[in-house]
């Protein structure tokens, strides 16, 4: 099959061409009690760069007698994201994750082994619910302004797992400094997954487990209602434990 180079542009252009790494932000809510003029809002335009987490899944060798070995998934692995942040002259971006690492862990001694920062004492570790927050990195489609299209990656409970050296030399005159930060997170969310249904597991067909899920329902309703109404009512009752009993002794012929 020869290469049609006006297809291949028209297909391109028909999902919006190539991906740019450039059109992104990095959107951090503020977590509890961090000190810094620095905002949300700000620290968009000082991430100078980011990463969309990928992921690996462990595998165990599956082997079966008189088969080719196989590789099986077993878990999923998501890594930290990893972004770098450029610093500002009156050094707020620095502050502001300074200032929200002392949250995780109260690295301050400056008052003495005694002294307290928002309620922890030194090296004390703090509660989640006061160092964790949202995360949301987006990429832009090329023609945003147009699609108004963006692919989105959510971290729930993310906060600084590690903050990288900020580099400092005399020869450094015609660059600006940056800071890497490591972050860690409880939940990720990608705009390219499906949402799950807490009422999907009922829905899974007539595996063995589900039947005895039905039969347990089954006898619940009956139970409530142990004395039929008629005759007509204890026919029906009968039949439908009867049929789902069945059903389970069939499995295991």
């Amino acid at each position: 099959m020869a290469f049609r180079i006006n297809e291949f542009k028209s297909q391109m252009d028909w999902f919006g061409g190539p991906s740019r790494g450039s059109l992104f932000e990095v959107q951090i809510t503020r977590p509890n009690n961090v000190k810094s003029r620095a905002n949300s809002r700000d620290l968009i335009f000082f991430c100078k760069n980011a990463a969309i987490p990928g992921m690996t899944f462990t595998a165990a060798n599956y082997e079966a007698v008189g088969q080719k070995n196989k590789m099986m998934p077993m878990t999923v692995n998501i890594e930290p994201v990893q972004a770098i942040f450029m610093l500002d002259s009156d050094h707020q971006v620095l502050s502001f994750f300074h200032s929200w690492a002392q949250n995780v862990i109260n690295f301050g001694t400056q008052g003495g082994a005694f002294s307290e920062v928002n309620g922890k004492l030194p090296y004390e570790v703090g509660y989640k619910d006061d160092y964790a927050c949202r995360i949301a990195i987006r990429q832009y489609s090329t023609n945003y302004e147009q699609s108004g299209q963006y692919y989105e990656v959510i971290l729930d409970g993310a906060w600084p797992l590690a903050l990288g050296d900020v580099d400092l030399a005399w020869e450094n005159n015609d660059s600006f400094s940056v800071l890497p930060v490591s972050f860690q997170y409880d939940r990720i969310q990608f705009s390219g997954e499906q949402i799950g249904s807490p009422s999907a597991r009922f829905g899974r067909g007539n595996g063995i487990l589900g039947l005895i899920n039905q039969l347990g329902a089954v006898g619940q309703l009956i139970g409530q209602s142990i004395v039929p109404r008629s005759v007509q009512d204890a026919v029906n009752k009968y039949t439908t434990v009867s049929n789902k009993i069945g059903r389970i002794n069939d499995f295991f012929k």
